[in-house]
């Protein structure tokens, strides 16, 4: 969990962090669209996957933007190339969960109203079924082009990709036996890193927090 104060210093983390980017302008008439939906999402709905509490969504990506920095560090000096710049680094951490956010009408998670899934399944959060089915990463990249922000390849393939092969549609990006070196950057596997530490790091902390 987070607590109020919490939540307004990493809004304020978030927006100096978009502030530094070029599209600044841009992205930020998005977030005012979305309103409050930024500071109050979840990361996800169940309490055993990560961050299923409000303020989620934000704790979430700004601990993945933290932990990308450290692992293209980490890739550089084992010998890797660093074939992007920080500030697709920067965005595509930020923004790889977007979708979670939902689309310009409705949020993606609303709360879950049946006390037998919160009880039992620990489902505090469920999808909201007025939207149209996307993916996380899709509906990200969707909300993106539809205020008109223009985003690089490797930004795109970061996004797209940052769930890995957990995400079946990703085996062509990923496992492709026809190109000799089918990723000509190599940011989305530092960004798919980033994210699956930081959710596995976040469900320890919420692992920890239930035994307190």
């Amino acid at each position: 969990m987070v607590t109020e104060a919490q939540i307004k210093e990493q809004y304020e983390q978030f927006m100096a962090l978009i502030a530094e980017d070029e599209r600044s302008e841009q992205l930020k008439v998005m977030y005012d669209v979305f309103d409050t939906r930024l500071i109050e999402a979840p990361a996800a709905m169940r309490v055993h996957w990560h961050n299923c509490f409000p303020g989620g969504y934000l704790d979430h990506v700004l601990r993945v933007q933290r932990a990308s920095m450290k692992v293209a560090k980490t890739y550089k000096e084992i010998g890797g190339t660093l074939n992007f710049t920080k500030q697709e680094l920067t965005f595509a951490a930020l923004h790889h969960d977007l979708g979670k956010l939902g689309d310009i009408d409705s949020p993606y998670y609303i709360d879950q109203e049946s006390d037998w899934h919160r009880r039992t399944i620990g489902e505090f959060y469920k999808m909201n079924p007025q939207m149209q089915y996307m993916n996380v990463t899709d509906r990200a990249v969707f909300m993106l082009q539809h205020f008109g922000i223009v985003i690089t390849q490797a930004e795109w393939l970061a996004i797209k990709l940052s769930d890995g092969l957990y995400d079946e549609a990703n085996k062509g990006y990923l496992k492709n036996s026809i190109y000799p070196y089918p990723m000509h950057t190599n940011l989305p596997y530092i960004i798919h890193t980033a994210d699956y530490l930081s959710s596995n790091a976040e469900r320890d902390q919420s692992k920890l927090g239930s035994e307190v």
